[in-house]
């Protein structure tokens, strides 16, 4: 099998790439910067931004994956004008470059839950509500996920093409910056830690999960759809910090909750439901966060 992912060096672009390269298929790789991490067969450097991808090359791959993207990290203060060219405008360019150049294999993007923006409700969340959703959004990344969205479902094209919602996705080889690595970082070193209120509750994948999914969904042929990928727990951030805290047998320090403050705060609480997918391809993600602390 042949693969094409464009993106480098991601977190989620990374684990789907050192996936394909255990199981030996042709991978290529298109990015502005040389992979690392893990091997494949050809690198194409571009600039989505300013070069067109090569479709006839492109078009040779069985399956193309779009992992590019920007906003999703609060840290790195990215502009409006790259997130919505990321997230919106250079994949609607590749779905239409696709269609023209008559591609007939599997392209496959991401959505995210997010995009159901500051929910009032308390339940997980059917694609439907999540394509449809109305909820005030609270950042440029929202609006930019919806925007992709609601064209992959409109659009019209011949070869299949996935779009996955997914959950927050995490892994021991994650920003150190985010929750997960801050929190047990800080834990180890003994600094005080500090966070938002703590009570937004937040649905959660492994990272290397993901690249299962999608070859389970290659083996059964799953068809052209928007499909949930259901996390397999559901923690709001106090009970991940108290998580980590029971597993690690370390000091805890001081922890203050409420002096943090993020835009997706705003966010209470996000879960999707992955019942359509398990239910076409008969895989259910399984493991725990517990079960991955020490990995960190």
């Amino acid at each position: 099998m042949q693969v094409s992912i464009i993106g480098t060096n991601g977190f989620l672009s990374t684990a789907i790439a050192q996936h394909c390269s255990a199981k030996k298929w042709q991978l290529d790789m298109y990015g502005l910067e040389d992979p690392i991490g893990h091997a494949y067969d050809h690198f194409f450097k571009i600039n989505l931004l300013e070069s067109q991808i090569d479709y006839t090359q492109l078009s040779k791959s069985d399956i193309i994956i779009y992992a590019s993207g920007a906003g999703i990290q609060n840290n790195l203060n990215e502009s409006a004008y790259l997130i919505y060219a990321l997230n919106v405008t250079a994949p609607i360019n590749i779905c239409n470059g696709l269609r023209i150049n008559n591609y007939k294999g599997i392209f496959i993007s991401f959505g995210s839950y997010f995009e159901l923006g500051q929910t009032t409700e308390r339940h997980a969340f059917t694609e439907h509500e999540v394509l449809t959703s109305t909820f005030k959004a609270p950042n440029d990344y929202t609006i930019s996920k919806r925007m992709l969205s609601r064209f992959i479902d409109g659009y019209s094209h011949e070869f299949t093409h996935w779009h996955f919602y997914i959950p927050t996705i995490y892994g021991e080889t994650e920003n150190p910056t985010r929750l997960i690595p801050y929190t047990i970082n800080s834990i180890r070193n003994c600094k005080p830690l500090n966070f938002t209120d703590g009570n937004q509750v937040r649905s959660y994948i492994y990272v290397n999960e993901i690249p299962i999914i999608i070859e389970k969904a290659y083996e059964v042929s799953l068809p052209t759809g928007l499909y949930n990928i259901g996390g397999s727990d559901t923690l709001s951030v106090k009970e991940i910090v108290n998580l980590i805290r029971n597993l690690l047998d370390e000091e805890i320090p001081i922890c203050h909750f409420g002096t943090v403050d993020r835009k997706d705060v705003s966010m209470k609480y996000l879960e999707l439901d992955g019942s359509k997918l398990y239910n076409a391809i008969g895989y259910k993600c399984s493991i725990s966060m517990k079960d991955v602390i020490f990995k960190y």
